[in-house]
This record gives structure tokens, sequence and C-alpha cells, in this order.
């Protein structure tokens, strides 16, 4: 449970609706987080856009976490929750949200959290090889296979079903949820976290055509061995069912800070910059590359040695099939500016509508 005065210590908030519930704010203990239509006495739910006014109205929430923008016009419409939940106002109410679900979400798995290490403990189904270099307060669960000349740094949680490859190591604090599958010779950096089922270090999609001497047409494919590693910086975070495929010579390379959605697809000698999000779906061919805190949209993707320029967009369902500049924002298949885009799409529409009135 945790107080008023607590969690608006935690994100720089004060109550702007001090006057009409002063009575609660002693009583008020929350015990949970919520959406604004399910939340109830003890729950906590965030109002920060509004496109939820119909859920505010109807909320029962114990205390609700908003914008210093939104207090005017909460206050003027004179709401029943305004003498009945306490209103936190602060400045960013979604980086609030990612603020307090880290408390939260404490209560549901320790795993997430290093500053509550479990104690060290490998299941004695797990095959670990004599050669592993294990550190402090590692976590190795049921059936996971540790290969050799492999080091576990202090704090590694690994769940069931994992398995990482020979001559990998994985950072302080990381954590690797049910089977995951780290190939040989993959890196992965300090606190990092990889979802259940992510692949990295496969083999890169590379074959060389084999063609027939006389008809010069293509009778079978010569695979070509991926030997290069896969380097994962610190602090990043990668969802279920991705894959990031290995370096042919060299390495695939994904740098500190990236945030990778589920079921994402990145090709072999790929490098990410610092930062940059890829979301659910999106994909990189091989030896493409993105800037530092570029943003990827759903479905959207970069083809062969694409480069996608520092803190440019490409937004959802968007291919860039040549280079971004730096902090352009594009949309579209061919990726193009989306100002042009969005220009195209109603002169399209345009033509429609004067067809259809004919």
């Amino acid at each position: 449970m945790f107080g008023i005065t607590e969690i608006s210590n935690w994100i720089k908030a004060h109550v702007a609706n001090e006057s009409s519930v002063h009575a609660l704010l002693s009583q008020i203990k929350v015990t949970g987080l919520a959406t604004l239509k399910e939340a109830g006495p003890s729950d906590l739910a965030f109002f920060f856009s509004k496109n939820y006014q119909a859920d505010l109205l109807v909320s029962k929430a114990g205390v609700i976490v908003t914008g210093s923008a939104f207090i005017k016009a909460l206050e003027e419409a004179k709401l029943p929750q305004w003498k009945t939940t306490v209103f936190l106002a602060c400045d960013d109410p979604y980086s609030a949200m990612a603020i307090v679900s880290a408390y939260f979400s404490k209560k549901i798995s320790k795993h997430d959290h290093q500053d509550h290490p479990l104690k060290s403990e490998i299941h004695p189904t797990a095959l670990v090889s004599p050669s592993v270099t294990i550190g402090n307060n590692v976590h190795i669960g049921a059936y996971a296979v540790i290969e050799e000349n492999t080091s576990l740094a202090d704090g590694v949680v690994i769940y069931p079903h994992c398995y990482v490859g020979a001559n990998s190591s994985i950072g302080e604090g990381s954590v690797l949820f049910p089977k995951v599958t780290l190939y040989e010779k993959t890196t992965i950096g300090k606190r990092c976290r990889l979802h259940a089922g992510a692949v990295i270090g496969a083999d890169g999609f590379g074959y060389a055509q084999k063609m027939d001497p006389a008809t010069k047409l293509p009778v079978d494919h010569q695979k070509i061995y991926h030997v290069g590693g896969v380097v994962i910086e610190d602090d990043v975070e990668i969802g279920a069912n991705s894959s990031v495929d290995r370096g042919t010579l060299g390495n695939t390379i994904i740098h500190s800070k990236v945030k990778i959605d589920n079921q994402v697809q990145i090709g072999h000698n790929c490098e990410i910059g610092e930062g940059a999000i890829l979301c659910g779906a999106s994909g990189m061919a091989g030896s493409s590359s993105l800037g530092k805190y570029v943003m990827v949209g759903a479905q959207g993707g970069t083809g062969n040695q694409v480069h996608v320029g520092d803190y440019a967009k490409l937004y959802g369902f968007s291919g860039a099939a040549k280079d971004v500049p730096a902090g352009a924002e594009m949309a579209g298949m061919p990726a193009r500016p989306a100002a042009d885009y969005f220009k195209i799409l109603a002169i399209q529409n345009k033509l429609l509508r004067d067809r259809n009135k004919k």
C-alpha cells in the first residue's frame, strides 16, 4: 500500500483539489493500478488524453494522476469526482505512469527489479557447463541450458527453458524470460530484458544462387554461413518472439537504451543507434541502420543497406527504400516525407468523392 505523499514525491506532483478532499488525504491507501473505467476506491488511475473523457466521468478511482494543463478544465467542469477522488497534477502524466508502474510491478515480479536481488539458485534440472562463470545472486531456472565459456554477471536471471550458447556473456542485472534463445558468440549488456521466445544470433538470411550454365537460370541456393555475432549494449529491451540475426562476418549491433517490441525482425549486420524504438512487427533488412532515437512504427521497415538518420520517424506500414535524413518524418510505401504522403491521400480522396458525385 502507498500513501498520497509517497506517490506525489515519486512523480513530483501536487494535490490539485486539496481543499475538496483534505479529509481523505490521510485515509487513502493505494493498493493497485487500474484503468479509469475499472478503478475502485483503492486504485490509482491516469488521465492524460481527452480521448478518455467518457471513462473519467464514470471513474471511481481513489487517486487520478493527470496533467497540470487539465486541472483548470476539470475544476470548472464540477465533476462529482472532484470531491471524492484525489487528483494529482504533474507536468507529464504519461511519464508519471512509467514511474509509478515500476513501484507496483515489484508486487508482481521481483525478477524485474535488481534492487530486490534473488538468492543464488541453479535449478537441479538446469544444464550448466563447468566452464561457465557465474556471479553473485544469479538465478537459473528449470531446464535452462548454459553452454561452455559463457559468463553470467551478478544478478542475472534466466527463466526456465532458456538456451545460452557457447562463448556468450550476459551483463549485470539482465533478465531472460522463458524460452529465450541466445546462439553462440552473443553479448548482452547490463540491465537488459529479453522477453519470452526471443531469438538472438540465428543465421542471417543469406544465399548465393547456383545458376544453370546453359539456361542461366537459378537451380539451387548455396547457403552463406554467418560467423559473426550479436552485441547488445546496456538497458535494451527486446519483446516476445522477436529475432536479431548474427552478422555475416562482423557483428549485428544494438546500442544502449534501444526498445524493441514483439515480433520484430532485425537482419544480419544491422546497427541500431542509442534509444531507438521499433514497434510491433517492424523489420530491418540486412546491413541497414538506424540513428539515435529513431522511431519505427508498427510494420514499418528498412530496405537493404538503408540508413535512417538520428531522431527520424518512420510511420507505421511505411518502408524506407533509400536513406532517410536526420529528423525527417516519413510515411508510405515507399516512404516519402509524411506531409507529402498525406497531401497525396487527400488528393486521392477528393478524386474519389468527385467521381462518386458523377
